[in-house]
């Protein structure tokens, strides 16, 4: 079939290609520019215990990482956030830490939880870090609080189990967070 001289299935076929082209390419900058280098870094370090789930996420990039037990979020969640950024550049990335979180530690920090957000509305961290401690040392674990200019980084340890939840301090931080995920963009 033609249509005013162009042959309707080559413009249709020149579309399919094109469009098979661009999502290669797509593919295989996401796959070696971005996925095998943080594959690369976050295997060097000895913070995360699985490979990472690298999503993306329309123009953001979500990094899954299964962390292992740790004495300072704070740390650790600086020190991957600045591999990560060392890897993405410009590009608009968001990191979710995984735990190993059971009921009871969930339990505690729901307790806690209360005080928290009312420490981030009052500025009585003191107080704050005094509950969680109380709520932990309830069921036999231990807690640690850090906060910086950002966020509030909750640890409450239990033998093998550990719960860490980062907790944004700011407007700009919170926009789009959930859990133990924080907004990030290198290179800003």
């Amino acid at each position: 079939m033609q249509i005013k001289g162009v042959k309707v299935y080559v413009v249709i076929a020149a579309v399919f290609v094109t469009l098979a082209v661009l999502l290669t390419v797509q593919f295989l900058y996401q796959k070696y520019d971005v996925e095998q280098p943080l594959f690369k870094l976050y295997s060097e370090t000895e913070l995360v215990n699985k490979v990472p789930v690298i999503e993306q996420k329309g123009t953001s990039v979500n990094v899954v990482l299964h962390l292992k037990k740790t004495e300072n979020l704070k740390q650790v969640y600086h020190d991957l956030s600045s591999y990560t950024e060392q890897i993405m550049g410009n590009k608009k990335f968001t990191m979710e830490l995984k735990d190993n979180r059971n009921k009871a530690l969930e339990e505690v920090y729901y307790q806690s939880q209360f005080m928290i957000y009312e420490a981030l509305a009052k500025g009585d961290f003191t107080k704050m870090a005094d509950v969680v401690q109380d709520n932990a040392g309830g069921i036999g674990a231990t807690s640690k609080v850090y906060i910086d200019n950002d966020n509030i980084y909750v640890e409450i340890l239990k033998g093998d189990n550990y719960l860490y939840e980062i907790i944004p301090r700011n407007e700009e931080h919170a926009r789009g967070t959930q859990g133990s995920s924080a907004n990030q963009m290198g290179s800003v």
